[in-house]
């Protein structure tokens, strides 16, 4: 394989790494709490509170948006500063592309500050 397939190859598979990674953790958790209610069920008939409510209770927390906010403005940045530093006649192309990671930040940084939020426990 020539290195010009190689690295968009394994710049796009990172990216897939990022981004499905929290998305297994998460549903290996649920999938534990879940056996532990099941297991719960079977041995004593009813199901522990404390497990139903890690499931039905939302841990996002009230800073969330802002974190999310933050996080996607600065991948943007950096997408934007690739995208200069790569000095190509197509390298506006790529602050084309920071726009969409900026934008969806920007707008969670406006939900932080516009939607009241509920303090979590």
């Amino acid at each position: 394989m020539e290195v010009a397939i190689i690295v968009p190859l394994i710049v796009f598979a990172s990216i897939v790494l990022i981004v499905g990674t929290p998305f297994y953790f998460r549903h290996r958790n649920r999938r534990m709490i879940y056996e532990a209610i099941k297991t719960s069920v079977e041995k004593t008939g009813e199901a522990d509170p404390k497990l139903i409510a890690a499931i039905t209770v939302d841990s996002i927390g009230p800073n969330a948006d802002l974190r999310r906010g933050i996080l996607l403005v600065c991948v943007a940045l950096a997408l934007a500063g690739i995208g200069l530093i790569s000095g190509d006649i197509d390298g506006y192309s790529l602050l084309g592309i920071a726009l969409l990671p900026g934008l969806i930040g920007g707008a969670y940084i406006v939900f932080h500050f516009l939607i009241p939020r509920e303090p979590t426990v």
